[in-house]
């Protein structure tokens, strides 16, 4: 609880004039909410930015343009002065609806930007690795405020919660790493955001059996902070928790403190991410791995198993059928 009169330091913030010094000025809030309006619904209050990740105002569908954009949207808020916390997360009932490209009739096409056939193989590098490793290191490096992922329900690219400095899920949330088990190798930096959190034997275990997390398990894991009712109510407590950072702290304070939150994530995405992510896609080309899509509904069933035996006190362990519920072992 903040005790004694500590008020919001918004809108304080005073900047020279960039005409006096010369220098280029930031991309207005209100320019790049209209770039990335396809992929990304933005409010701005009080210094607190709200970006929800969607898809014609659903669960994010995965293709090129917020593969690509993200990265975009990172640069841009990140050197947005009046940004003073980013609130990231999705929409509707889940964080990812799947993979593909939206039509116009409101089906789902195939994303062939992701095509790792050998006349398509240099788009690997384009649409993938370039887009990939600038997602990862634009979310941790290039936004220096307070960040706070907002993950509802199902999931697979969950980097882009578990890299924000607090996450909160959802009670129906849930994911399942799904690299290994569609012939691909965790390369894209979601393996550093799990080993770190988890731990590497429980990482370890979950790459290679496809092992279901849930928000519980997340929570016990230590990858997410707090379960909330739903979506909405994951986005209330964002935004009372950002009001809360926002009074503690200066401005020049927020930032710094960032900094020192982050720098073992920083360490470990420049040792690592380039080199791994350029592994995962060396073996994408030659094992031509598909970006497929049938693991992912096949998983929601499987999680719908693993969520109802959690109620009783139970699990569900990976196996080659299909794992049935069994008391665990305490």
């Amino acid at each position: 609880m903040i005790r004694g009169n500590y008020e919001s330091d918004a809108g304080k913030h005073q900047e020279l004039p960039h005409e006096e010094l010369g220098t280029f000025s930031h991309v207005p809030f209100e320019e790049y909410k209209e770039k990335c309006k396809d992929f990304l619904s933005m409010k701005r209050e009080n210094g607190i930015l709200e970006a929800r990740l969607h898809t014609n105002g659903d669960s994010l569908m995965w293709n090129a343009q917020a593969h690509r954009g993200l990265h975009y949207f990172f640069d841009w808020a990140g050197r947005d002065p009046e940004n003073e916390v980013i609130i990231l997360g999705g929409s509707g009932k889940d964080l990812f609806k799947g993979i593909g490209r939206p039509m116009e009739d409101g089906s789902v096409g195939y994303a062939h930007e992701f095509d790792s056939a050998p006349d398509n193989a240099w788009r690997l590098y384009d649409y993938q690795y370039y887009d990939g490793t600038n997602d990862i290191e634009g979310q941790v490096f290039d936004i220096e405020v307070p960040t706070i992922g907002v993950w509802n329900g199902a999931a697979f690219h969950t980097d882009l919660v578990l890299f924000s400095d607090i996450t909160l899920a959802t009670e129906d949330a849930w994911t399942t790493e799904m690299h290994f088990r569609v012939n691909m190798v965790p390369g894209d930096g979601i393996q550093i955001a799990w080993r770190e959190l988890m731990g590497r034997k429980r990482f370890a275990y979950a790459e290679l059996t496809g092992e279901v997390i849930t928000a519980r398990k997340a929570l016990e894991y230590g990858m997410v902070n707090e379960i909330c009712d739903d979506t909405e109510a994951a986005y209330a407590r964002a935004q009372e928790i950002a009001e809360l950072i926002m009074r503690a702290g200066t401005r020049q304070t927020r930032r710094l403190t960032v900094q020192q939150l982050r720098k073992p994530w920083k360490e470990d995405i420049a040792n690592e991410v380039r080199n791994a992510f350029a592994t995962e896609m060396w073996n994408t080309a030659t094992e031509h791995s598909p970006h497929e899509v049938s693991f992912w509904e096949w998983a929601h069933e499987e999680a719908e198993l693993v969520k109802a035996a959690e109620k009783e006190g139970k699990v569900i362990r990976p196996r080659i059928d299909g794992g049935q519920a069994e008391t665990p072992i305490k």
